[in-house]
């Protein structure tokens, strides 16, 4: 799995905006509310650029030293992840190099179609914040398309990708630095569903097959 590691920061302002509109989380982040606080509702390119880059001017931010740092995190578990998530999905991943931006929100959105996703700055846990987006890619391609195609809901094919992070924390723990990963609040039964027909059977075909039907 290769990924390339960016700064970019009209990305930046993208992941701001379109992490307003999440449907998994409708809570601001603490960079939403810092500038709801400076500008009010209604979040614009321009305003947010001029936070950011007053922000990184006080904390003296080193955007390239930031991007080593995570990639140097990341390079010591990639083969162990990749040849642990390639086999639990049955495919390698069929699309170019992933592009994984920068951002200053706590809140990151990807892009399957465009093949990129969005890593916190400063994130203690970077690496559990990209297995858990690879996870979505993984899935996208090795069920998802097929699943939309057959009439799977949006929202139901949401629940799922989101549940099925579950795995996570059965199969990746010695990854994830001790932090497990939690999800969202509303996919509680649906990830105890997940580990529970994980480990019945360890197939990932079965375990979807079983929540679409649900």
């Amino acid at each position: 799995m290769k990924l390339k590691f960016l700064y970019d920061i009209d990305k930046d302002v993208e992941n701001v905006i379109k992490s307003t509109e999440s449907i998994n989380n409708q809570q601001p982040t603490k960079f939403q509310n810092f500038y709801v606080q400076k500008y009010g509702a209604g979040f614009e390119g321009e305003k947010i650029k001029s936070l950011i880059k007053k922000q990184d001017k006080e904390n003296g931010l080193d955007v390239e030293k930031e991007i080593a740092e995570i990639e140097t995190k990341w390079e010591q578990i990639n083969p162990i992840f990749t040849e642990r998530v390639e086999k639990i999905f049955g495919i390698t991943y069929p699309a170019p190099p992933i592009a994984v931006y920068l951002t200053h929100d706590e809140r990151c959105t990807y892009n399957i179609k465009e093949n990129y996703f969005f890593i916190k700055i400063g994130a203690e846990f970077s690496n559990n914040t990209i297995m858990h987006e690879l996870f979505h890619f993984y899935t996208w391609y090795a069920f998802g398309k097929k699943l939309r195609r057959e009439g799977l809901s949006k929202m139901k094919y949401n629940d799922i990708k989101e549940s099925l992070t579950e795995l996570l924390n059965l199969e990746f723990s010695d990854l994830m630095d001790g932090k497990s990963d939690t999800g969202y609040v509303q996919h509680k039964n649906m990830r105890a569903e997940v580990r529970r027909l994980w480990l019945t059977k360890k197939n990932v075909s079965s375990v979807i097959e079983k929540l679409v039907s649900t």
